[in-house]
């Protein structure tokens, strides 16, 4: 009785593992994304992808082939094809084979989860595509940042200059609707034929851009560092908005200008000797400070005087005159050009030295004295001395004339000789040729 049971039970047991009937014994391969690393991957990165292969068949499988397929973004790294090897027949769960592959993600890649797929076949079957699988793609910060800020012409107290603020795009996705806005609230500068805020658009990652402003200080706006702010608005590839604040400083500059003219003169013809009179003028809405005057040597003039004046701080408007005592030249050109170095500092306390010329006219001695531009005491000494002349020649044709009256001429000649003498440069030549001998 106790076979009969035992037998009993082995054939229930072979009957069990025989096949249904009708049932056809076959793989069954499942492919599945189970990590990525890093995730999420930035563009521009690489990223690790690992996939499960399980066989949930009742067969099992000798020669499995997998094969990564390469598309935009994504760049295959290693080869794409591999050979799996055997999976038995309901290998699965922790049991199931892992394949891995690296990746490139472009560096254009907007944020979000772009496909990628997988192909297999079982020794030369036809291949099965498996997918798609999701790749999260997002930058981890979006970076927009003030690189610089330069202003070329400078900007002046009332005059409109330029401002360029250059940004660029430190993260690995791209930025929409970028706008770069200048805080003026605070400080005295105005924008000109716009606004304050400037539009860009879109960037790339690692594009640089510059917006740039016409930008006016106002015109009592005192030279100074003025800080502000530039706001800089955008949107990231996931629609995220996002405004970031950076300091700068704006410096209003007032370049030094003056005016460097002759006052007057005593001198005015070559050869002469006397002062001339310097005016030097703040003509722009800076200070001028620790000005000093150098009138420079020259083959047309001596300076007889110190060569140095030093004039001292000019502010906006103010004027000082400078003197010096000067001889001019027998050859001296009609001008002469007095040449003048300034040396000052600025308001930002830099050293300048300029070189002047200042035009001084010189005349003829009659053409000077028709003008009025010699001293009454230069016209009442040439008067003297033409004065003294004129007595001088009279006299010495009188006395001719009563030599040659006196002489033992026969009358003829003696009218010739008093006509030739009434001349003037007769009476030097009766003097030296026939002046009656004592």
């Amino acid at each position: 009785m106790k076979s009969f049971i035992v037998l009993i039970v082995l054939l229930a047991a072979v009957l069990l593992a025989l096949p249904v009937s009708g049932q056809v014994e076959r793989p069954d391969v499942v492919v599945n994304l189970i990590n990525q690393n890093p995730d999420p991957v930035e563009p521009g990165d690489n990223v690790e992808l690992r996939f499960k292969l399980e066989n949930r068949g009742t067969a099992g499988i000798t020669a499995l082939q997998v094969e990564l397929l390469e598309k935009y973004p994504f760049t295959i790294n290693e080869a794409a094809l591999k050979n799996v090897g055997s999976l038995d027949a309901k290998q699965v769960g922790a049991d199931a084979i892992s394949v891995k592959y690296t990746v490139s993600v472009a560096g254009t890649t907007d944020e979000g989860e772009p496909d990628i797929y997988l192909r297999y076949r079982l020794g030369t079957d036809k291949w099965t595509t498996a997918g798609p699988f999701k790749v999260s793609v997002k930058s981890v910060e979006s970076i927009l940042s003030v690189v610089s800020v330069e202003t070329p012409q400078g900007l002046s107290s009332g005059r409109e200059g330029e401002l360029n603020v250059h940004v660029k795009n430190f993260g690995k996705s791209r930025l929409n609707d970028v706008r770069v806005i200048i805080d003026l609230s605070d400080i005295p500068l105005a924008p000109v034929g716009g606004s304050n805020e400037n539009v860009i658009g879109s960037m790339s990652p690692g594009q640089s851009a510059t917006a740039t402003f016409r930008l006016v200080p106002g015109s009592d706006a005192v030279e100074a560092h003025y800080k502000t702010k530039v706001i800089l608005k955008y949107v990231d590839d996931s629609s995220k908005s996002h405004s970031t604040e950076s300091t700068i400083g704006l410096r209003v500059y007032n370049e030094p200008e003056f005016n460097l003219a002759l006052k007057e003169a005593e001198v005015y013809t070559p050869g002469a000797t006397g002062e001339v009179v310097l005016s030097i003028s703040n003509t722009g809405p800076g200070e001028i400070r620790f000005m000093t005057a150098e009138l420079m040597d020259s083959a047309d003039y001596d300076v007889l005087s110190s060569p140095t004046f030093y004039i001292g701080n000019l502010e906006a408007d103010d004027f000082e005159t400078l003197d010096f005592d000067i001889s001019l030249s027998e050859n001296a050109p009609k001008p002469v050009d007095l040449k003048v170095r300034l040396t000052y500092k600025d308001s930002a306390n830099r050293e300048i030295v300029s070189e002047e010329t200042v035009e001084l006219p010189l005349y003829s001695s009659g053409d000077a004295r028709r003008f009025g531009l010699t001293s009454e005491r230069d016209n009442f000494l040439f008067f003297f001395l033409q004065a003294g002349f004129a007595v001088i020649l009279i006299s010495f044709v009188l006395f001719m004339l009563i030599d040659c009256s006196k002489n033992d001429f026969p009358q003829y000649k003696k009218a010739i000789w008093m006509a030739v003498i009434l001349t003037g440069i007769g009476a030097a030549l009766y003097y030296f040729i026939a002046r009656r001998k004592k």
